[in-house]
């Protein structure tokens, strides 16, 4: 790895269980050393005020001992998040530190204009700070255009690759796979509303399985509806082996979602060869494209899956070339292509 991230402190939370976290997670088993200081606890039980200010005299006495950090970079979202962010942007910059922004938030365009007076102040740390890293082309309209910050980069989430079947073989139903935060935003409770009257789904030709943390009880009602026994599965929140597990088992990975940003879960199931359906919003687009690795349908509107498992009945064999497809565009993803890109961020902000 690169000698210039030895001059790097990375801020986020303690331990996300969203794509957030799984960005750090790569970073700090690709980085070494990885320099990294929690603002946000993993613990509910713990208080999040105390955390943070605990965190606040941390950062303060690493960066006076340790003069070789020149940049701080930040991994935000909205809300709280990004406020405990800037308040971290501005001590960085009272140590004299470079400060990299990287906005993780998939909703932070509707969080930004409902602020109010506090519009101000968001704008006024976004611009003072040396980088803004935003996750997609999509994106950059609004930072750029909208907000006319000249200081901005798309980078891309890091992603490890692994070896599975590009798809199953010999199935006899169509494997969904949703894996995420278990929330209105994600969709899922309005894809389950759409399966229970979809005829593929009820004649057990199409089946689903959802994995995550969130609205587990509210969940667990709804799939123990004896008209959705053996058609939904619920497995909790998995990681590691289990993750990789669980979607090489699928046979298409689905986000519904409102909002996002950049999900890092569908960039896990593109690295492992899945093709994608989900809908245009954030920066997906950028990485799933209709007829070539995948579906895209509007948010909400989930009548549209109508059309898609139409043609995936018809031809089935559809899901490899889409799967192979999706493979391929994960390579971009790669975590060495990836830190290339943040070594050359580094080397810059140090230079100038």
């Amino acid at each position: 790895m690169h000698l210039v991230f030895n001059n790097v402190l990375f801020i986020g939370p303690e331990n996300d269980f969203g794509g957030m976290g799984a960005v750090l997670d790569i970073y700090k088993k690709n980085i070494q050393p990885f320099h990294f200081i929690a603002t946000y606890p993993s613990n509910n039980k713990t208080s999040k005020s105390i955390f943070f200010i605990k965190s606040i005299f941390k950062i303060s006495r690493f960066l006076f001992q340790n003069q070789h950090i020149k940049i701080i970079h930040l991994h935000a979202a909205s809300r709280g998040s990004f406020y405990r962010k800037s308040i971290v942007c501005l001590l960085g910059k009272f140590f004299g530190k470079r400060i990299v922004f990287h906005m993780h938030g998939g909703s932070f365009d509707q969080f930004y204009w409902q602020s109010g007076i506090l519009k101000y102040y968001i704008h006024a740390i976004l611009k003072s700070s040396d980088s803004i890293i935003c996750l997609s082309v999509e994106w950059v309209d609004f930072y750029c255009k909208k907000l006319r910050l000249k200081n901005v980069l798309v980078l891309g989430n890091p992603i490890q690759s692994f070896s599975c079947d590009i798809v199953k073989s010999n199935s006899d139903y169509l494997q969904l796979l949703f894996l995420g935060n278990i929330c209105d935003d994600k969709g899922i409770f309005d894809l389950i509303a759409f399966l229970k009257d979809n005829i593929y789904f009820q004649e057990n030709k199409i089946k689903l399985t959802i994995a995550g943390i969130g609205e587990v009880e509210r969940l667990k009602k709804i799939v123990e509806n004896p008209e959705l026994k053996n058609k939904i599965d619920f497995l909790g929140w998995v990681q590691n082996e289990a993750k990789q597990t669980t979607i090489c088992a699928c046979d298409i990975y689905i986000l519904p979602s409102y909002f996002e940003g950049l999900p890092v879960s569908i960039l896990e199931a593109m690295a492992m060869g899945k093709p994608i359906i989900a809908t245009n919003v954030g920066g997906i687009p950028s990485i799933v494209q209709n007829g070539y690795n995948g579906w895209l349908f509007t948010a909400g509107k989930f009548n549209e899956l109508n059309a898609i498992f139409n043609q995936i009945f018809s031809d089935k064999k559809i899901l490899q070339r889409y799967g192979v497809n999706s493979l391929r565009a994960s390579q971009k993803f790669a975590p060495e292509v990836v830190f290339e890109k943040l070594n050359n961020l580094y080397t810059a902000l140090i230079d100038n």
